[in-house]
């Protein structure tokens, strides 16, 4: 069941992670938090009915208010999960109306929403993953794009699948524009639109699962691959690497060198797509998107000689 369309909005606020420390407080429901080294903005629209989350769904996002919409809409109708997981909108630096969009989706739910942000100066999409992480207060972190719609039993799938030492990792159909454009609210609130997706992007996850499967039979030491835009890690884990290094800006590369660093730490990625999968929304690619990843700017650093399981500019800055 989807949420009541216009609960009362509280501007309560529970005290940051032990990670974050308060410098500044400009209103009720913003504020600027320092991680480790470094300010965010914070705006918080605390609603009742959630004491202990199990989950925090991280979603990012930047200058994509119409896909952002309808990714928290799907959120809202998430089936099974009452009070059980907080939203942490991680954005940026859009200069849109999306903490508009994010104010108006906190004001129609019952559990937490809250939007971090920073000034844009490049792709920093490690940076926006790990100010949600330190900002949400869950022991579980399930990580998605916010040009993604989930559909109804997305959360509750990942809840079930997660055990200890494993990240679950799945991943989406894309839609072409005019298949996007049928996202309407009604259509996410309904279900309909899980049967849009074409029958080739379903053979293609049913294939990419398999490989998964056989990777991990294996034990393939680098396959198969994380993937950040659906991937479930506990805090715990995540942590223990310092989250996603931020040394990777413009596109690509940061989920897989996350990846890379977790199995160097004993954590092993296992596949959810036999049981769940997200739908991208169609959009221009981004400015810094390679046409290869091996063409990509992140490609040297990523290569490099040798690489840290704790990385050094993340969460926490040695």
């Amino acid at each position: 069941m989807c949420p009541p369309d216009s609960p009362t909005l509280s501007t309560s606020r529970s005290p940051a992670r032990a990670a974050c420390d308060k410098t500044t407080s400009s209103a009720a429901d913003s504020e600027v938090l320092s991680l480790a080294r470094r300010p965010f903005r914070v705006i918080r629209f605390r609603s009742p009915g959630v004491v202990r989350p199990e989950l925090a769904i991280l979603v990012s996002t930047y200058q994509k208010p119409w896909h952002l919409a309808r990714a928290l809409w799907s959120i809202a109708c998430q089936q099974g999960v009452d009070g059980r997981f907080e939203v942490v909108v991680t954005d940026d630096g859009s200069t849109d109306e999306t903490p508009q969009v994010v104010e108006r989706f906190a004001r129609s739910v019952s559990f937490p929403v809250a939007l971090t942000t920073h000034p844009h100066t490049a792709f920093q999409l490690a940076r926006c993953r790990n100010d949600g992480a330190a900002l949400s207060t869950a022991p579980y972190l399930l990580f998605v794009d916010g040009d993604c719609v989930l559909p109804p039993d997305h959360l509750l799938q990942h809840l079930a699948r997660r055990k200890p030492g494993h990240a679950s990792c799945g991943y989406c159909v894309r839609l072409d524009e005019t298949t996007s454009r049928r996202f309407s609210e009604e259509a996410i609130r309904s279900a309909e639109f899980l049967n849009w997706a074409p029958a080739s992007e379903i053979r293609a996850l049913r294939r990419r699962d398999r490989k998964s499967r056989f990777y991990r039979l294996i034990r393939h030491p680098r396959k198969p691959q994380l993937t950040g835009g659906d991937c479930g890690i506990w805090r715990a884990d995540f942590e223990r690497v310092n989250g996603f290094d931020e040394n990777f800006e413009g596109w690509g590369g940061e989920d897989t060198d996350l990846g890379r660093r977790l199995r160097r730490a004993g954590v092993r990625t296992q596949s959810i797509l036999r049981w769940t999968h997200t739908y991208h929304l169609f959009h221009s690619p981004d400015a810094s998107a390679p046409a290869r990843i091996a063409q990509g700017v992140n490609q040297p650093y990523f290569n490099r000689t040798f690489v840290l399981t704790r990385c050094l500019n993340g969460l926490n800055t040695r």
